[in-house]
């Protein structure tokens, strides 16, 4: 027994360095973060904590909710038009919603492993900062997506959480605060002047005005909101890559013609239309997993209609697999994690308010859970941050009382 116990204790300590290093590498490699992400996984059924999931998911509502829909993902193959194997595949890519209790149940708020894979997300972020200014300056070779390791809607991503980040961290920290100056301003002026990602620029918006309000008075909130309002357009003129990306957006909206546009923005548009249809068709329980792409290239069968293996909406996404209550099970998680951000300490509060901010919007022009980086992201960042009061956090108060006593 004693050998056993030593054995789970190397097992947690090693996966506790697991997840340090899938935080390290998420805005960095995809290979290695998965690599490190089945090293958490391993070492976690092997560290015996295992035994304590069921104890997890009763007292986490953040936790329940999110292995609850990888569930429904799961129960919904079932009745998938999909071939086994798409489905399972496309089942997997949201495995991140089944890492998030079971990073939660390995950290157990273990503050030390918290901040160490919290700096560890940080420093991955700043060298991916480094290397695209590397890139610009000719120091590194520029690789397939222009100033960055990543393609420029995930690089932009982390750029904007960065930049949020850097400026909690410079109003907490004064010890440290010219680095993390240095750090804000040098990821502000990638989303300004280097990298094209809008979802990136939209991010930061909202990140900041997130960043006020939590932050100052109501009359310097006022003041804060009027500055910023005052420097979008004063950034839309002085960035020829701001300006440029927003005119584009604002030619696809207006040149828009369905069916035919080959636009970003406009074949985001046919697949919106094309996703609202579908979940008409099947509102309840939808198609099933992995049934996007087959379900839309026979509603497009004879039109011009770029087909898609996903409609570049979360929302719509899971909609036409999983029907409304899949939507809405995925807002509910969402609104769970935003509850359970009051009851954290206030730096922490902050920061875990930006994680589902930044998700939530993100969504909207994205599939970020069906997104390798930022599912992942959301799935390790969350399992550290609202691990903390799972002893204090119950199903009680969030869920209707039937539900829980059921």
């Amino acid at each position: 027994m004693a050998e056993l116990n030593r054995i789970q204790a190397a097992c947690s300590r090693m996966g506790g360095w697991a997840v340090i290093g899938t935080c390290f590498f998420i805005p960095l490699s995809t290979s290695m973060m998965d690599l490190c992400s089945a090293l958490v996984l391993l070492f976690w059924l092997f560290s015996g904590k295992v035994m304590g999931l069921p104890h997890l998911l009763r007292r986490n509502p953040v936790a329940a909710l999110s292995a609850g829909l990888f569930l429904y993902f799961a129960l919904a193959t079932a009745y998938s038009p999909a071939a086994g194997g798409e489905a399972v595949s496309v089942l997997m890519k949201y495995r991140e919603l089944l890492m998030l209790p079971i990073v939660m149940s390995l950290v157990g708020g273990d503050e030390a492993l918290i901040r160490r894979s919290e700096n560890g997300f940080l420093a991955g972020s700043i060298i991916l900062l480094c290397v695209s200014y590397a890139m610009v300056f000719s120091l590194f070779p520029s690789v397939k997506y222009g100033y960055s390791l990543l393609f420029h809607i995930t690089h932009s991503f982390f750029m904007a959480i960065l930049a949020f980040w850097s400026c909690q961290r410079l109003t907490d920290h004064s010890r440290y605060r010219p680095f993390w100056i240095i750090i804000f301003l040098l990821a502000t002026a990638n989303i300004i002047f280097i990298t094209p990602g809008r979802t990136g620029m939209i991010s930061y918006t909202i990140l900041m005005a997130l960043a006020l309000m939590q932050r100052l008075t109501l009359k310097r909130r006022i003041a804060g909101c009027l500055v910023l309002l005052a420097l979008i357009p004063a950034g839309f003129y002085a960035s020829t890559n701001i300006s440029s990306r927003i005119q584009q957006a604002l030619q696809d909206i207006i040149h828009y013609e369905p069916g035919i546009s080959r636009s970003s923005l406009g074949m985001r548009l046919d697949w919106w239309g094309n996703s609202i249809e579908l979940i008409r068709q099947k509102p309840v329980f939808g198609h099933g997993t992995g049934s996007f792409a087959e379900k839309q290239r026979e509603l497009i069968e004879g039109s011009m209609t770029m087909p898609t293996d996903n409609p570049h909406n979360e929302y719509l996404f899971i909609g036409v697999q999983l029907g409304l209550p899949g939507i809405a099970l995925f807002l509910l998680l969402l609104l769970s994690q935003w509850r359970c951000s009051a009851r954290l300490a206030r730096r922490r509060k902050f920061l875990g308010q930006g994680i589902v901010l930044t998700m939530a919007t993100g969504c909207v022009m994205n599939s970020f859970l069906f997104d390798s980086h930022q599912g992942q992201f959301f799935a390790f960042l969350s399992a550290l941050f609202f691990s903390v009061p799972a002893d204090q956090a119950t199903l009680e108060g969030w869920l209707p009382s039937w539900l829980v006593r059921s």
